[in-house]
């Protein structure tokens, strides 16, 4: 039975039996601040189980979606444990008890479901008695299926009864399917964890309000509170072994499997980190579409904590890439029917996943080799505690989040200095986020050479074609030929011609489909094309169907995500010729990247070109693309091409025979990559940044066609969400918003000449009383708040109205030491030097200083030893005053 049908089915019943079938509430409680999420289907509903909700509604029953984090370590490891699950309940406030409660369960169990009776077990409070007579005498199930627990297993919530939280509670009982195969203890019952007893449905008997002191007072009405797990009920109807098996859940893992590139048999640890993937995933889709979006508190902090964790899985499957919106639309398939409302939010979903996808995937490269230098270490120095301060500056330097190293270190035996680390994050508080399994080397060795002595190169029809009939002449899997490729699995496929273009010349490749025809039709996937020895490998999947080598075929590119490459590779051209123009002929290529979204061109060049330069750049090209040039290509030897002034990339190897690509009569280069016919076809040309790439080498990057108009409609986005904040039009934005800044600039310094003025008045008074006495010297040493300016104004007091007076003030100014050194000027007659102070304690805190005799400032990164710091002046004004004494 189908997820779908036990859904409906559950509704239906209870609907028969004169229930208000609600829809689910939001994820994110209604009008209750003190859940994060919605945990159960009878959070909605806690004003009716008090009696002051809605006195016409007795009976109710739901499919409530579900967040729960507080066994997140659990999913993925165990058959049952999910973030994110539905809930099936039906719901009495004040109606039917345990009677009726129990005898819809047993009848929807063995009616609806069609469980035999015998392949089922209960379990109730041990001190329950009415709910064992009930079970015994009327439903008729045998006294060795009931089982008496305690509290912490039929009580709800759990230890309630003893341990709290207060409000309303109750005995439970639990309703089990036995598998009848599981240990070989004798006894085995419901508590046991060897898997035979799978928990499905518990009915909560909420008859008590615990109270502050313990006592459980009766509740006004007593009421009934069900949850039946919807993807455990859907295990057991399809007789599968973990809830990841279900209907709702295989395209998930089919999906994350595919995007990871595995093959079956997966091992323990990989499965595990794939259901984990999937359940996050789709816990992660239901919370944005319900408004969370990833941030770093309260909601947006679990939704960016399980979105992190599935990269971090990904990852060490080896998914180098944004891969989470691919997950998107089997998620939205198989919850179609059930919440419509995802399929509406769809494009926004993709859009906030996508961002902090991409923002996150820097992160975990490169925390993830510094954790790994960590592990080194340790197991060098058979060690298993990785020190506090690494793992804040990890968090800190990094944005690696602690759960994720945590995790890592886990997996190699190894754990965090807990205690260090809160340490750290206290201090610093008080003081102030892989590759393609067919990428490397797998396919430029054995296979391909084995293939040079079976077939011809791969004959390239691209550029004259999107469609080409072809025959398979290889099929790469696991580094082996293999004589055929089943549905699912991924491999490279090798034909005798192809019209999809391969990896080349800073052109990515190609994606598209390939059609296996005559009786065993098949469907394969790819997307991107590699060039190796002379042979087109098309990588991918096949989605349906076999494909063998031999086999005749139709190759087919996308001819939407071709052409917006073509607009871009054009577009290139149109950049160097503009380039060369506007700063002369040593703004030669370095490097490009060509793709349909984007365009990136390097090239040399020695300074940043500054935004006149840039506009003329992109008037430039966009002039020629109006113009609607020609766009040829010619064949020729190198010796030809050169002679007419083609452009060769430097250090690109060319054969004796090579492409032209000519745009009008101004640009000439050898390209082996496809283009427009004409620049008219490339559209409104923009660059979106220029930027260093290294010493002497200039990157600009770039849009074209629909990517432009997106980009300009993201920037009037900008602009009118600009104008909405500033309450102006947009003919007046600039006045407006440079009196708002200059109304801000009047307001801080305003604030500035108060904190100096504070600072002024608190030498004068307090910092002076705290004085010591050093010989002959008064001196003030002090931290305060502030920042160099208000420092110095307090130092000038000091120094300015007393004479033998020295002072050393310190202040954590935004996470950084910020220290001034002042003396009077009688103790700087005598030799005594402020810069040398300031400097002597900078050091202590790693920084340095500098200024006058008389004063003198400094700073500084380490903020815990400011008071050292402030000794070390300390000790310094001592020696001086000694000497002077004798």
């Amino acid at each position: 039975m189908r997820t779908d049908e036990i859904r409906r089915r559950f509704l239906e019943f209870f609907r028969a039996r004169d229930h208000h079938v609600l829809p689910p509430d939001s994820l994110v409680p209604s009008g209750d601040p003190t859940l994060l999420f919605t945990g159960a289907g009878m959070n909605q509903f806690k004003d009716e189980f008090y009696g002051h909700g809605d006195e016409s509604l007795k009976r109710a029953a739901t499919c409530q979606k579900c967040l729960r984090t507080g066994d997140i370590e659990n999913v993925g490891k165990t058959a049952s444990h999910h973030t994110f699950f539905e809930m099936l309940g039906n719901f009495s406030f004040g109606d039917y008890f345990k009677r009726e409660s129990i005898e819809w369960a047993w009848e929807f169990m063995v009616e609806e479901m069609d469980i035999p009776p015998e392949q089922m077990a209960v379990s109730i409070f041990e001190d329950d008695n009415e709910a064992e007579q009930i079970w015994r005498d009327i439903i008729g199930v045998p006294e060795e299926r009931i089982f008496r627990f305690g509290e912490g297993e039929n009580f709800w919530p759990p230890h309630a009864r003893t341990q709290g939280p207060d409000g309303p509670c109750g005995p439970c009982s639990e309703i089990y399917w036995d598998k009848g195969v599981g240990c070989t203890r004798g006894g085995c019952d419901p508590a046991c964890d060897c898997g035979r007893y799978v928990e499905v449905w518990n009915l909560v008997f909420q008859q008590f309000d615990r109270q502050p002191d313990g006592t459980l007072a009766p509740l006004p009405m007593k009421n009934i509170d069900t949850g039946m797990g919807l993807e455990r009920m859907a295990r057991v109807m399809q007789r599968v072994e973990t809830n990841f098996e279900i209907d709702i859940f295989v395209p998930l893992i089919e999906a994350v499997t595919d995007i990871c590139g595995l093959d079956e048999p997966l091992s323990a640890g990989t499965t595990e980190k794939v259901r984990r993937i999937a359940d996050h995933a789709r816990a992660v889709v239901f919370c944005i579409a319900d408004g969370v979006i990833p941030s770093n508190e309260e909601r947006g902090y679990v939704v960016r904590r399980l979105l992190r964790r599935a990269v971090r899985d990904a990852f060490q499957l080896g998914v180098g890439r944004p891969f989470l919106t691919e997950l998107i639309d089997p998620i939205v398939e198989v919850f179609r029917d059930p919440y419509p409302e995802l399929e509406e939010s769809r494009s926004h979903v993709s859009t906030v996943i996508r961002q902090e996808e991409e923002a996150f995937q820097k992160t975990v490269r490169r925390g993830s080799a510094v954790l790994q230098e960590h592990v080194a270490n340790l197991k060098r120095q058979r060690s298993t505690v990785l020190r506090g301060k690494q793992v804040f500056d990890l968090y800190q330097t990094y944005g690696f989040p602690v759960e994720m190293t945590e995790s890592l270190l886990a997996e190699e035996g190894m754990h965090v200095d807990t205690q260090g680390f809160l340490r750290e994050m206290e201090a610093h508080q008080s003081l102030s986020k892989g590759a393609s399994g067919f990428e490397g080397s797998v396919f430029v060795s054995g296979p391909l050479s084995r293939l040079q002595n079976e077939a011809d190169e791969t004959e390239f029809t691209g550029y004259s074609t999107l469609e080409s009939l072809a025959a398979v002449v290889g099929i790469i899997r696991e580094d082996e030929l293999v004589e055929c490729l089943e549905a699912g699995q991924e491999a490279a496929i090798v034909l005798d011609r192809t019209p999809a273009y391969g990896e080349a010349g800073g052109q990515v490749g190609d994606i598209g489909c390939i059609i296996g025809e005559g009786t065993e039709p098949g469907r394969f996937e790819f997307t991107g094309v590699r060039r190796e020895k002379g042979f087109f490998l098309h990588m991918g999947t096949l989605k349906e169907g076999t494909l063998r080598r031999g086999q005749e075929v139709s190759c087919r590119v996308d001819k939407e995500t071709r052409m917006a490459t073509a607009r871009n590779h054009t577009a290139t051209h149109l950049l160097h010729f503009a380039l060369r123009h506007v700063l002369g002929e040593q703004a030669a290529q370095s490097g490009s990247l060509v793709s349909d979204e984007k365009l990136r061109f390097d090239f040399s060049h020695p300074t940043e070109l500054g935004a006149e330069n840039l506009r003329k750049v992109e008037n430039l090209v966009n002039r020629r693309i109006l113009a609607d040039d020609p766009v040829a290509t010619a064949r020729m030897s190198l010796s030809e091409a050169r002679e007419a002034g083609a452009i060769a990339l430097f250090g690109e190897k060319y054969g004796d025979i090579v492409r032209v690509v000519s745009v009008g009569d101004y640009s000439r280069e050898l390209c082996g990559g496809t283009h427009c016919e004409r620049t008219g076809q490339v559209g409104l040309f923009r660059i979106t940044r220029e930027s260093s790439v290294a010493g002497g080498v200039r990157r600009i990057e770039a849009v074209t066609g629909l990517n432009s108009l997106a980009l300009l409609r993201q920037r009037e986005e900008q602009i009118a969400e600009v104008c909405r904040i500033l309450n102006t039009q947009e003919s007046e934005l600039l006045r407006r918003a440079e009196e708002v800044l200059e109304e801000i600039r009047s307001q801080q310094k305003e604030l500035q000449q108060e904190r100096e003025r504070a600072a002024r008045s608190m030498a004068s008074g307090s910092l002076l009383d705290r004085a010591e006495q050093v010989g002959d010297v008064q001196l003030v040493v002090a931290r305060m708040p502030g920042s160099h300016a208000e420092l110095r104004s307090a130092a000038d007091v000091l120094r300015n109205k007393h004479e033998r007076t020295a002072c050393v003030l310190a202040s954590d100014s935004d996470g950084k030491v910020a220290l001034v050194v002042g003396l009077s000027r009688d103790l700087v007659g005598r030799g005594w030097s402020a810069r040398r102070l300031a400097q002597e304690a900078a050091a202590v805190v790693g920084g340095g200083g500098g200024g006058r005799d008389d004063l003198a400032q400094a700073g500084g990164s380490d903020v815990a030893r400011i008071d050292e710091a402030l000794g070390r002046a300390r000790e310094m004004v001592r020696h001086l005053a000694e000497d002077a004494e004798t």
